[in-house]
């Protein structure tokens, strides 16, 4: 998505010590020059963010009133909770109030570039060793986790694959990785970068207290976890100007702790 251009400067927060901002530049090196918003004053778009975003969360994790296939369609009464079918019509959910919505306010309301909000590929040879660490480091921290039952009653969230299980694994791998963009815009682009001139590094505070809330069904590990993820990914939203590495983060440890899973029940 092409970025407009603008003489302005954007003018971001910067950490205060002198230290920690020659930690930052070494790691992930100078900020990508993106145009200031025009098209509202901080103010009102911090406003509107925080509205929509509560109400978006809170349809999400109803989903509207329709919580199951069947309340949406008497036809899908039938649909296995534990199926394919079903966890789609969760993901379903998520792609609309996580991405469809907010990238309309972003655009219609907001009257801006999507690529501001952080949906944009930026990678630097700093940036793809940093991501790749993480996950490295993540990995040993999934193995154990796969093997308590907590876990294991949570993941994979598809418990019945029928027969022929390839294809249907497959394809929940692929929508599960790819619903982590929707999921990855909403808090680290659309709601993250609304609050950032407003509040400054306060944003990723901001963002990572809604994304803390809704693990609040998961394992009690995974919701501490999440905050402090909430808060590296965060930053990494705001010095890089993309969720896309965030993205791929947390779309490769959902991936892998859904098949670790798989494994530890012995469906492989």
């Amino acid at each position: 998505m092409a970025v407009e251009s603008s003489p302005a400067k954007e003018k971001r927060p910067r950490p205060r010590s002198p230290d920690v901002q020659a930690l930052l530049d070494r790691l992930l090196g100078p900020v990508p020059k993106l145009p200031r918003p025009q098209a509202l004053g901080a103010d009102v778009r911090a406003t509107v963010a925080l509205w929509t975003a509560a109400i978006l969360l809170v349809l999400l994790i109803f989903r509207a009133g329709l919580p199951t296939p069947g309340h949406l369609y008497s036809g899908w009464e039938s649909v296995n909770p534990d199926g394919l079918a079903a966890n789609l019509y969760w993901a379903g959910w998520g792609y609309l109030l996580y991405f469809v919505v907010p990238l309309a306010i972003v655009l219609f309301v907001f009257r801006e570039s999507p690529a501001r909000y952080g949906l944009r590929f930026y990678f630097t040879r700093r940036t793809a060793l940093l991501y790749a660490g993480l996950i490295l480091m993540m990995l040993p921290l999934l193995l154990w986790a796969s093997s308590r039952d907590d876990f294991q009653r949570t993941y994979p969230f598809v418990k019945d694959f029928g027969d022929a299980w390839v294809a249907p694994l497959l394809i929940w791998e692929v929508v599960r990785a790819t619903r982590f963009i929707a999921l990855e815009f909403f808090f680290r682009g659309y709601l993250l970068f609304s609050l950032e001139e407003k509040l400054g590094y306060g944003a990723i505070a901001a963002s990572t207290l809604p994304y803390g809330l809704i693990h609040f069904a998961k394992p009690f590990p995974e919701a501490m976890g999440a905050i402090f993820a909430g808060a590296i990914l965060g930053l990494l939203a705001l010095r890089t100007r993309t969720i896309i590495g965030g993205a791929i983060i947390h779309g490769t440890i959902a991936v892998s702790m859904d098949l670790l899973a798989l494994w530890r029940t012995g469906f492989f």
